[in-house]
């Protein structure tokens, strides 16, 4: 029969469009093998040698593909536990590219597959890209092989300052009234001569003039009317 299964780098690309996290390796055996997650699931595609793919899987992984598969109709449960046996069975199924997807319920240990994780004790071996792809679908499921979303900074939204409405030459002279006397801390005591486009000419003891804007006297307090 010819190979007619995805390629590993085929495979791999496919396992990337789900969004699943994983990590590409060779086992002992030279295998490539793309694991799920951090201690995952491992799927095995060594399909330039073999026309099957093979999950070592672990205990959860296990039981939701075999309820997926259940309810496709198309699981079936080895449970012979000789280990000639079993190959043999797998390889009937190859020849024939069947579409069905056949669980091994502590295949590590049976097949004796001692490179393998003791936290994957289980087989699941099948041999179409259908299955391959529906079994991707449900591993998807699987939160903990989905990449943890990244978190933005928080964005800090600095207040603005409102700006302080401008006060007419008539709103200053409400305050200070021309002529009358006023008092700085530093100039000392004087007199209001004018006011015009909010500033105020003042003249003090020394008989120096000064032009002060009004907007910062009247907010400091710099001015005092006497």
């Amino acid at each position: 029969m010819d190979n007619q299964l995805y390629s590993y780098e085929e495979a791999c690309e496919l396992i990337q469009e789900k969004g699943l996290k994983m990590t590409m390796k060779r086992d002992e055996d030279l295998n490539k093998l793309c694991q799920f997650g951090e201690k995952g699931s491992i799927l095995n595609v060594n399909t330039l040698l073999y026309d099957r793919y093979q999950i070592h899987a672990t205990e959860k992984d296990y039981n939701a593909i075999k309820r997926m598969a259940d309810s496709e109709g198309l699981a079936i449960v080895l449970k012979e536990n000789d280990k000639d046996e079993i190959e043999d069975m797998i390889t009937g199924y190859e020849e024939v590219g069947s579409k069905a997807i056949l669980f091994i319920k502590n295949g590590n240990r049976v097949l004796q597959l001692n490179e393998t994780d003791k936290n994957l004790p289980h087989e699941i071996i099948f041999f179409t890209n259908d299955n391959l792809d529906i079994i991707l679908e449900c591993l998807c499921e699987n939160d903990t092989y989905k990449p943890k979303p990244k978190t933005s900074a928080p964005v800090v939204v600095k207040p603005q300052k409102v700006a302080e409405p401008e006060l007419t030459d008539d709103e200053i002279r409400e305050i200070y009234p021309e002529g009358c006397t006023v008092a700085h801390a530093k100039y000392g005591q004087g007199t209001i001569k004018s006011i015009a486009s909010g500033k105020v000419v003042v003249e003090f003891e020394d008989s120096s003039e000064r032009i002060l804007a009004a907007k910062i006297c009247i907010k400091n307090k710099l001015l005092a009317v006497v």
